[in-house]
């Protein structure tokens, strides 16, 4: 019985200091608003040793932020490519790019 009351009570003592060290809760007393973050933007001149206005198109501007979707250009995987010669004779018997 004393061997048990001294386990429960160690355990009670184990507890409770782990209760004493514990960090309180950290809340945010108010919301978090993105108009009080403050943006420090650093001033960055670059010299890179020529005029780079030679160029770049007439009357460009870097930010106008004027964007098409339409100006990219892509492929289109549907679009067969002819090489112009039988590439049959270049690839192993049985070669299917599509299989692992």
């Amino acid at each position: 019985m004393k061997y048990r009351n001294y386990i429960l009570t160690t355990i009670g003592f184990a507890l409770l200091a782990f209760n004493v060290n514990a960090k309180p809760l950290v809340t945010m007393d108010e919301d978090f608003d993105i108009n009080k973050v403050i943006f420090i933007e650093e001033d960055q001149d670059w010299e890179l040793g020529f005029d780079t206005s030679k160029y770049l198109p007439e009357n460009f501007d870097p930010y106008s932020g004027g964007f098409s979707v339409k100006a990219i250009n892509f492929v289109d995987e549907c679009d067969e490519i002819e090489l112009g010669f039988e590439t049959t004779g270049y690839l192993p018997e049985g070669f299917d790019p599509y299989t692992k």
